[in-house]
C-alpha cells in the first residue's frame, strides 16, 4: 500500500526497493481533524511522520515570549516530521497541528531506528535548516536541538 507513496517521499529516495517494502509494512496510518495536534512541544518523541494527505501547520512557542506561538512552516503531503527528537533524544521542538483533515503514515520510534538508518545523514542535514529559521524568526542561536 505504501511502497509507490515512499517513492514519492524525497528524503526516502535512496532507499532500495526491499527497504522501502519493508519500511511500507512497518507504517501504520493516522487520521487527525482540523485543528488536532499531531505532536506537542515538549512531549517525548514516540514516533516519525510523513504527511500522507492534508495540510499542518508546525509551530514552536516564542523565545522571547512564552504567551506566544510562531508559526515556522506549513507541510503537505510527502513532507516528513518528527524526526529531529527521535534523532537527539529530546523533547519535541514544536508542535504540528492538522489544517482541515489530515492523513500521516506513522512509524514508530523502534521501527525509525531500526529502519531508517540509510536516511539519518538527510535528517542530520536538515537540522541546519531548523537552526536557521530560529534565527531568522527570533535573532537567536539557539540550538534547535536544545528547543523545549
Amino acid at each position: 500500500m505504501y511502497e509507490s507513496f515512499l517513492e514519492t517521499v524525497p528524503m526516502l529516495q535512496s532507499l532500495d526497493n526491499y527497504e522501502r517494502m519493508v519500511l511500507a509494512d512497518a507504517l501504520e496510518s493516522k487520521h487527525f481533524s482540523d485543528g488536532q495536534c499531531i505532536i506537542k512541544q515538549g512531549d517525548e518523541a514516540d514516533a516519525f511522520y510523513i504527511m500522507e494527505k492534508g495540510t499542518a501547520r508546525i509551530s514552536m512557542t516564542d523565545i522571547n515570549d512564552s504567551s506566544k506561538e510562531v508559526e515556522l512552516t506549513t507541510v503537505a503531503k510527502g513532507a516528513y516530521f518528527g524526526e529531529l527528537a527521535l534523532v537527539t533524544h529530546k523533547p519535541r521542538a514544536a508542535s504540528v497541528c492538522a489544517v482541515g483533515d489530515v492523513s500521516c503514515a506513522i512509524l514508530d520510534v523502534e521501527a525509525f531506528e531500526r529502519l531508517l538508518g540509510p536516511c539519518m545523514d538527510i535528517m542530520k542535514r536538515n537540522f541546519e535548516h531548523y537552526e536557521k529559521q530560529l534565527v531568522d524568526l527570533f535573532g537567536s542561536s539557539l540550538a534547535v536541538t536544545d528547543a523545549k
